[in-house]
């Protein structure tokens, strides 16, 4: 694949624009993302039981399956339990925009990240849509992706080019998320751009086997926000004939991207001075090994080891007996770091290795580490991204509010 500049703009017919409006004290926290020409859409949304007020009202719009034009995002503001006036607030928000677009309501999808449980103030926000429109280009996708962001340290956007039969296609991402993110997505909005001509249906059958295979892999604290939501739009600029092959290479292309763009929020999650990926293999199914590998990721003990640069295989081995897979052989169990810097082996057939400790400390003082757990029971494999757990994560969510 050939990467592109451009974030979504490197698609044609997409525009975008990002300012800000009062959401949060400084900072851009209101985007606009614009299609003169319509996009067909799937979302996939968070599992938490407590929701966003924007989840309900964009599942609804997307249930109807027509074209849209538009997505909305702010960020500093959850817009979540804030009763009947965050149901009015969704309404006026995309009523207003609708006005100065000059289309319909049900063409804007909205999205909302930020403090939970406070009302949205939305005085002005007629004017601050007008300046939003205003500044639509096609070469600002970067402000689309800062007004989405909270505790996020840099943009995340990305986009490539590549092959599906004799076509060249593009796909195109942008995502926010850095805390609150864990498995069955996390406080996390992603955003799915492609002009390869995709019905809705192939869309969400698509998007649910990605998310499953990248963002659902992201563990960063064990939280999952009640806001999570990804899109996939496609501009259908480009036709395709669809076929088993076709749609296989174009799930690798989209399924590469995701991947990419899930990577980059592991690397910046919230206080992390590491990039962790757990890789489990040889388990007797594959539900074993992405239980273990989440149940690991997930564990503040083997995550602020890592941040403590401790090859602290103990921690590790705990983990995977309390993700409680259905098939386990502690005898069988081997257990490894790897990093630029070499690769320590910790663990085997459940017991302790001696080790050098000076290149162990060295493999782990790396700000990307592999932890490589080997079940000797089957073949089904699996990984999950993480990162590290440190004090400033403390901090972060301390003073989130102030």
């Amino acid at each position: 694949m050939k990467k592109l500049n451009g974030g979504v703009c490197a698609l044609e017919d997409v525009l975008a624009s990002g300012l800000h409006a009062g959401f949060k004290q400084q900072k851009k926290d209101l985007g606009l993302l614009y299609f003169p020409k319509g996009v067909k859409v799937a979302g996939v949304f968070t599992k938490n039981a407590i929701q966003s007020h924007h989840i309900k009202y964009d599942q609804a719009l997307l249930r109807q399956n027509h074209s849209f034009k538009a997505i909305l995002t702010n960020s500093g503001n959850a817009n979540t339990c804030n009763g009947v006036v965050g149901d009015e607030t969704v309404l006026q928000m995309v009523n207003t925009l609708a006005r100065t677009l000059k289309i319909q309501a049900d063409e804007v999808l909205v999205c909302s990240t930020g403090v939970i449980g406070v009302p949205m103030n939305l005085n002005d926000f007629d004017k601050k849509c007008a300046r939003l429109v205003c500044q639509l280009t096609k070469e600002d996708s970067l402000s689309a992706v800062e007004a989405m962001m909270t505790t996020d340290t840099f943009a995340k956007q990305l986009a490539y080019e590549f092959k599906v039969g004799n076509k060249t296609v593009k796909i195109a991402g942008i995502t926010k998320g850095a805390g609150m993110i864990h498995p069955n997505l996390g406080t996390m909005l992603a955003y799915l751009l492609t002009d390869a001509d995709l019905e809705q249906a192939q869309l969400h059958s698509l998007l649910k086997d990605v998310v499953g295979d990248s963002f659902n892999c992201l563990t960063v604290d064990g939280d999952t926000s009640p806001n999570d939501t990804v899109f996939l739009a496609s501009t259908g600029k480009v036709k395709i004939t669809w076929n088993d092959e076709t749609l296989a290479g174009f799930y690798k292309g989209l399924l590469e991207l995701s991947q990419e763009l899930t990577r980059l929020m592991a690397k910046d999650g919230e206080g992390a001075t590491k990039f962790v990926e757990v890789i489990v293999k040889c388990a007797q199914t594959h539900a074993d090994a992405l239980k273990i590998a989440k149940g690991v990721a997930t564990s503040n003990l083997v995550k602020t080891a890592l941040y403590g640069q401790d090859a602290n295989w103990g921690r590790i081995i705990s983990a995977i007996g309390q993700s409680q897979p259905e098939y386990l052989q502690a005898d069988k169990i081997a257990i490894a770091f790897e990093s630029e810097a070499g690769y320590v082996q910790v663990c085997k057939h459940g017991v302790g290795l001696p080790f050098d400790e000076t290149q162990a400390l060295a493999v782990m003082s790396e700000q990307s580490v592999t932890i490589i757990i080997d079940l000797g029971l089957g073949v089904s494999n699996s990984k999950v991204w993480t990162c590290d757990m440190s004090l400033d994560y403390i901090k972060i969510n301390a003073d989130y509010r102030s």
